[in-house]
């Protein structure tokens, strides 16, 4: 007979899967199959609070302690009150059946409950069940039903004919995927599965060929910066009075190759299919800056904007950019959370992924598996691939994954500091009991 905790792990692992975007093409309103996903993710959120309920005892000072992490919560939820939207379209509306206050709510729950329910070294083996689905069912999909899992099998708009052959597996589109498979490489390269390396090592190379296949620049860029870095992470360990000098070196070399880039940067980005503009992303961004400032407290409100701009409510359009681009976002997650919740909301979420990152760092150095290093490599690529993709403070495994952290590294760390100053404390009596 199945045991409770594994029906619960599988409900977690299908979650995950559900909110990273997998079956992602039934998403748009107008197809028949959006209810069914609404109804999916309703019923997750009635489980997660559930689940929630029965375990408040334990969660409630788990998650208690992050005061910083609420505060930037209740500044989105807020938001809603000086949103363009009617209050109700604000909490949730019909650009997606994850977009809006409820939504991100919704994963903010869920991420809750995983971090509380699931120590840091659990989550991490039930991420490589998530991204282990997530890559065998795109191979199933790209191979069996190319009409969904190959861009271009069927040409619908210039983008599906410019990226034709593009493999983008169980989601929408490649960069997604793309994405998505350097999360699962990463997590492939560093969680240590027991006895069973050859599934490790099995999941990173599947991971990269699809990468490949993808065609995604962006993802092929945030898998090389991972695999460059590692020798970094490690290095972190070190002795201060060897990792300073190193890291000093460090800096003064990759400031000699940005030198170099800047130098060199139209023939590099050509290399890379790209221009100076970022295929057209400077243009949309100087006209995102331009509103930012016409509201730079408070933003707009949370997925305000851009609804926005899509029913003519709000103009952002400049010379430069094409009045026939649809423009769902700003090709930047920094820009967007400043539409969204302003530059306030912006500098909390600043400071607390700085606090983030130094937990993480200490945990780094505190746990010597190679599973030390996940939840600062995954803030680092959260960070880069935010530069071009939108996807901060969202209705996704990347902020369920935040959230986790966060809760989940606080915690950690209080108990080191509990343990340290016990341990002291201890040292301290006994020393005075012999003299």
């Amino acid at each position: 007979m199945v045991s409770q905790r594994i029906i619960e792990k599988i409900f977690v692992v299908c979650s995950l899967l559900f909110f990273s975007g997998a079956g992602s093409y039934f998403i748009a309103p107008a197809n028949h199959l959006y209810l069914l996903v609404q109804i999916v993710a309703n019923i997750i959120q009635i489980v997660t609070i559930l689940l929630i309920g029965i375990r408040w005892k334990k969660i409630v000072p788990f998650v208690i302690k992050e005061k910083l992490l609420w505060i930037l919560v209740g500044l989105t939820v807020a938001s809603t009150l000086w949103s363009e939207l009617p209050f109700m379209a604000a909490l949730f509306h019909d650009h997606g059946p994850g977009a809006g206050v409820i939504p991100f709510i919704r994963v903010t729950l869920f991420g809750v409950y995983f971090a509380a329910s699931y120590g840091l070294k659990e989550q991490m083996q039930l991420l490589t069940w998530t991204f282990g689905a997530a890559v065998l069912l795109s191979i199933v999909v790209a191979l069996g039903l190319p009409h969904y899992g190959v861009t271009g099998s069927m040409v619908f708009l210039e983008e599906d004919a410019r990226h034709a052959g593009a493999w983008r597996g169980l989601y929408t589109h490649k960069n997604l995927f793309g994405i998505i498979m350097v999360l699962s490489a990463m997590v492939f390269r560093l969680v240590h599965i027991h006895h069973n390396r050859w599934i490790a090592w099995t999941g990173f190379i599947l991971s990269i060929a699809l990468i490949l296949l993808s065609t995604s620049k962006t993802a092929l860029i945030l898998l090389l910066t991972f695999l460059c870095l590692l020798p970094l992470y490690k290095a972190l360990r070190w002795n201060y009075n060897l990792a300073v000098p190193f890291f000093i070196a460090l800096i003064l070399i990759g400031g000699g190759m940005a030198t170099l880039f800047l130098e060199n940067a139209a023939t590099i980005l050509g290399a890379l299919g790209r221009d100076l503009t970022f295929t057209g992303r400077t243009d949309i961004w100087s006209g995102v800056v331009n509103k930012i400032w016409e509201r730079p407290w408070l933003g707009y409100g949370y997925h305000t904007f851009w609804l926005s701009v899509t029913d003519g409510t709000i103009d952002v359009w400049s010379p430069t950019i094409n009045r026939f681009m649809i423009l769902p976002h700003a090709h930047n997650g920094f820009l967007d959370l400043s539409l969204d919740i302003g530059l306030l909301g912006l500098f909390l979420f600043m400071f607390s992924y700085v606090k983030v990152s130094l937990q993480a760092i200490q945990y780094l150095r505190l746990n010597q598996s190679s599973e030390g290093i996940l939840p600062l490599a995954y803030l680092l690529f959260m960070v880069q691939f935010n530069l071009s993709e939108p996807s901060l403070m969202r209705e996704d495994i990347y902020w369920i994954l935040y959230v986790s952290l966060t809760l989940s590294l606080q915690n950690f760390n209080s108990l080191v500091k509990h343990h340290t100053s016990y341990r002291r404390q201890a040292e301290t009596q006994v020393t005075a009991t012999i003299r």
